[in-house]
């Protein structure tokens, strides 16, 4: 009897352990990290937190795309204010009739990054080197218009319009807004140093729209550069131009390998998430000169189209005169003479190229 009762005691004794410990083991479970219920909070703490940091991204890239611009920075001085929101300068200035008549190749916002540098800059002395139908006279006048003794001087190596030969260069100017020419200067059918030589007005802003090919805008720069004043703000658009033209067309874009070698601080339109937009600008650092090997080693990139001989002779006159280290004239000299050779070359293989990839009826 006792056996049995001790054993039947035991065995509730340790029945009533297991549930103890069951119920400590529920204990522990709902009350751990762990369990569903904190998991689930967990969760949707975790989901409502990527939510938030996914909006702010968004905001903070709308924010950047309307308003701001990209901006690389240095320590150096500059004399113009790189601090502004391009938009707050075209409320009364860019019109309708603006829009409308100026036949810009290029976009309303990148109008508005231009107007934007020279009305908050109050930019005098204004160059522009590539005129074609006159749509950016037409913005760069508009933006002087109201700056005391403001003046445009435009550039361009053909007296009629590339896409319209029918049409003078900068014939839109005259023709719908014939008030702002008082304040404008147009040259044409020369290179650009010949007429600078002749002013010889240093400038504080230079809009440099030419080629888009290599030699294009890396000579015109060299032969702008030592017209400019120290500190002034040059604007280069089509840097992306490459991109947009298919195989038949131009391979060696000198806009985009002139901008990142200016030394200076660099400005870009911020347009998407995708990429920076086709225009930018540079506020130079005053010691241009410490940089001259930089611009004339651009020369040695492959050269699309070859300046008659005549053009490349008073090139160099102007080179030995303006940049007196016979390294520039040296460096010149090789990339004419190894780029007449390379340009024969070239010449026959894109042709034959061309051929293979369309037809001889698509050429």
């Amino acid at each position: 009897m006792k056996d049995n009762l001790s054993s039947s005691i035991n065995k509730e004794k340790d029945f009533s352990f297991k549930i103890d410990k069951i119920k400590t083991f529920e204990y522990k479970y709902n009350n751990s990290l762990f369990n569903i219920k904190n998991i689930l909070i967990i969760t949707i703490i975790f989901t409502l937190s990527i939510i938030l940091i996914q909006q702010k991204i968004i905001l903070n890239w709308k924010k950047r795309q309307n308003n701001d611009i990209l901006i690389n920075k240095s320590n150096y001085e500059i004399k113009y204010d790189t601090n502004f929101k391009y938009e707050d300068y075209d409320k009364d200035i860019i019109t309708d009739k603006i829009k409308k008549n100026s036949g810009w190749i290029i976009t309303l916002k990148e109008a508005q990054f231009i107007n934007g540098i020279i009305r908050k800059n109050k930019l005098k002395n204004c160059l522009e080197i590539g005129v074609a139908n006159g749509g950016s006279s037409v913005l760069i006048l508009n933006s002087i218009k109201d700056i005391e003794n403001s003046i445009l001087v435009s550039l361009d190596i053909n007296k009629k319009v590339y896409l319209d030969k029918n049409k003078l260069t900068g014939y839109r100017v005259n023709e719908y807004f014939p008030d702002l020419a008082k304040n404008w200067k147009l040259f044409t059918g020369d290179q650009a140093h010949k007429y600078l030589e002749k002013l010889n007005i240093k400038f504080d802003f230079l809009f440099l729209d030419t080629a888009h090919i290599s030699p294009g805008e890396i000579l015109n720069f060299i032969e702008a550069l030592p017209f400019l004043n120290k500190n002034a703000i040059v604007i280069i658009h089509d840097l992306l131009w490459h991109f947009g033209r298919d195989i038949r067309n131009k391979f060696y874009p000198s806009c985009i390998s002139l901008i990142p070698t200016i030394n200076g601080d660099k400005i870009f339109l911020y347009q998407s998430y995708k990429s920076i937009s086709n225009i930018g600008a540079i506020f130079l650092h005053s010691n241009q000169k410490d940089h001259y090997l930089d611009y004339f080693l651009l020369l040695l990139n492959f050269w699309e189209y070859i300046p008659t001989d005549a053009q490349l002779k008073d090139l160099r006159l102007f080179i030995q005169k303006y940049y007196k280290d016979k390294i520039y004239v040296n460096i010149f000299d090789l990339a004419v003479i190894k780029n007449k050779k390379a340009n024969k070359k070239f010449i026959k293989y894109k042709d034959s190229y061309k051929k293979k990839l369309f037809g001889k009826s698509r050429i």
